[in-house]
Parts: C-alpha cells; structure tokens; sequence
C-alpha cells in the first residue's frame, strides 16, 4: 500500500494472492486496510507458476529470523498467521498490453520471509525507466 497512490496516478492496477481462505484474506485487507484486489489460491498453483520458493527454512532460517529481530525494533509485531506459512511470496509487474513473454517487466522472489521487493525498483519498472 505504500506506493499504491503512485501506481493509481500512473493507472497502474494492484493485486495480491494469498493463500489462505477468503475470510483470512477479508481479514487481513481490514487490519492493513488494504484497497487493491485480493485474490486466494489455497493450492499454491499461481506461486509455482511464478517459480516461488516454498520451505519450513525460507520462514524460520536465520535471515529470517534476522530480519524479524530488526522488525520487531522497529515496532512490528507479528498478527495472526493464515494461509500456508511455508510459502514465501514475491512481487511483479506485468504489462497485460504486452507481446507475449514481454510481459514480465519487474520479478522480486522472495528468498525468505522478510525478504521484500526494493519499491524504487518497481516505480521504474512502472515508469518504463
């Protein structure tokens, strides 16, 4: 939500996947007042397709857990879980307009769980820079 005004301003549309079931995702889009479109795919077939990485490592290996210690400093605290905690998510932008397979003009995969897309980049990939 941090960079939805810009991608509004460039009518650019947004939407997450989560794995979890349409109520854990009603949740959520409430307690992060989130304002995009949500989707859930509970049989993980979107992230396979997009090669994300899946593993009890990614969520509780020592980056992770690094990166939750810098996390909870900065005053985050970790809400209740929902969908499959072992999958790790990533962040794209796609340009439906696009020939096929030029379609993909920003991929983040997230290794492990607090492993984020840089939001600048994908303000460029937006703006075509």
């Amino acid at each position: 939500m941090e960079i939805k005004d810009q991608l509004d301003a460039a009518g650019v549309g947004l939407a997450a996947i989560g794995s979890g079931k349409p109520a854990q995702a009603r949740e959520f889009m409430e307690s992060f007042s989130f304002t995009a479109e949500m989707y859930v795919d509970p049989s993980l077939k979107t992230y396979k397709a997009f090669n994300l990485v899946r593993g009890v490592g990614r969520t509780l290996g020592p980056s992770s857990v690094l990166r939750g210690f810098f996390a909870m400093k900065k005053g985050f605290r970790q809400g209740k879980s929902a969908g499959d905690l072992w999958q790790q998510g990533g962040m794209f932008v796609l340009d439906a307009g696009s020939q096929p397979g030029d379609q993909m003009l920003f991929a983040h995969r997230n290794q492990s769980a607090g492993d984020h897309a840089d939001l600048t980049l994908v303000l460029a990939a937006v703006r075509g820079q």
